[in-house]
């Protein structure tokens, strides 16, 4: 068999824009790459929140701009903080057994010189000696303590981690970092910034400007999604299973989801009993030491009924979302190399594991992105698209 370069991607894609596109076009061609593999949180994502549009169209929008397979990662690592979101999907990358290169944008750092000057950083700041522990004694949260560091952008950490997580792999996967265009999170053009235009999309002038930030046929497929009714997915319209859940649970049900600690579960209890809104909520739990983001992802977390100790597993499997026909040579490889099962079929996979003890990982994995798609599909606008149980059946995307 043909020795491949392969070159990876953990993205999330909420919603593909030229910013994207510019990434997978520079992975190709500094990367030399034959294939590239994009590693997608699905549903959900890591600031925890509900991706704005679905996971399969945001599939087929990375297949229609570039990328040859879409692999999930699962809710668990997408759910969590910059550690173990990075943590989760270099694990999953690394049991492919056929990946080259990792690559990943940076507002700061690019090509050779700056992917060094990176793994530095990595090596010098994030949970390391020189991380600001003064920053930590005033309260601050770990990634503020982290910025303080040495870094002040969100990608620049996650590159960091990234790195931090091949070196515990022992991966010979070579990092590649290439400098974001127009990286601010909040400038026009920005995913950030495509999603509060998409809020309300009325006016002839939203989708005008729409159309200038994403590449065609993302911008076609995000039309698709809107006129079916399954676009915008908004954080608020999951406020009632929100509230349910953590009235449900209390603090005591509270202890056992990612991320909680330091009474921090009375603290959400309580305001979940007083607040009325999932952005008041939000707000009044959000301090110098616990973002928002971790807030977020706590509450979603919850919602799904996803445990600590999921965040801290290995890889169970590696689910495929979607494919280029062209890429046989690849899936080939990967079906051969993997390290652990290579999921096509959802149904069939799971009627298998259906012996599997019911504290097996790959059962449980499973069992949480079954929960993650049903809940995900009460959020769509149109009722009529409000139905479960797609993750069973659900095509792959083939492009």
């Amino acid at each position: 068999m043909k020795n491949l370069n392969v070159a990876a991607v953990v993205c999330e894609y909420n919603p593909f824009h030229q910013g994207h596109w510019y990434h997978l076009k520079e992975t190709r061609r500094i990367c030399d790459a034959d294939y590239i593999i994009a590693i997608m949180s699905g549903n959900f994502v890591q600031r925890g929140e509900p991706a704005i549009v679905g996971k399969w169209a945001r599939t087929e929008m990375a297949l229609r701009c570039g990328a040859d397979l879409v692999v999930e990662l699962p809710v668990p690592y997408a759910l969590s903080s910059a550690q173990f979101f990075a943590a989760g999907a270099v694990d999953l990358i690394c049991k492919m057994s056929v990946v080259t290169y990792l690559s990943f944008g940076s507002e700061t750092f690019g090509g050779e010189a700056g992917t060094a000057k990176l793994e530095r950083f990595a090596c010098r700041t994030l949970h390391g000696p020189e991380i600001d522990k003064v920053s930590l004694r005033k309260g601050h949260s770990y990634a503020a303590a982290a910025r303080t560091s040495g870094s002040a952008a969100p990608n620049d950490i996650l590159g960091a981690e990234y790195i931090r997580a091949l070196r515990q792999q022992n991966s010979d996967i070579r990092p590649i970092a290439i400098e974001r265009i127009g990286s601010e999170h909040d400038r026009p053009g920005s995913a950030r910034y495509i999603r509060n235009l998409m809020r309300d999309l009325d006016s002839p002038g939203d989708w005008d400007e729409l159309k200038a930030l994403l590449p065609q046929p993302a911008m076609n497929l995000l039309k698709r999604e809107v006129e079916s009714g399954r676009c915008p997915v908004l954080p608020e319209y999951f406020t009632q299973a929100v509230f349910t859940s953590i009235r449900s649970l209390g603090a005591e049900g509270l202890r056992s989801c990612p991320f909680v600690g330091e009474g921090l579960e009375y603290k959400i209890y309580s305001a979940a009993c007083s607040c009325t809104d999932l952005g008041a909520l939000v707000r009044e739990c959000t301090s110098l030491r616990y973002t928002a983001s971790r807030i977020r992802r706590i509450l979603f977390a919850a919602l799904l009924g996803i445990p600590h100790e999921m965040v801290r597993m290995p890889v169970p499997y590696i689910r495929i979302l979607g494919m280029n026909r062209g890429c046989g040579l690849l899936i080939d490889a990967l079906k051969k190399c993997a390290r652990v099962p290579v999921i096509t079929s959802k149904a069939k996979f799971w009627k298998a594991a259906a012996d599997l003890p019911e504290s097996a990982p790959a059962k449980l994995f499973l069992q949480a992105e079954n929960r993650a798609a049903d809940l995900y599909a009460l959020g769509f606008p149109a009722e009529d698209q409000r139905t479960g149980y797609s993750e069973l059946t659900h095509p792959l995307i083939y492009v």
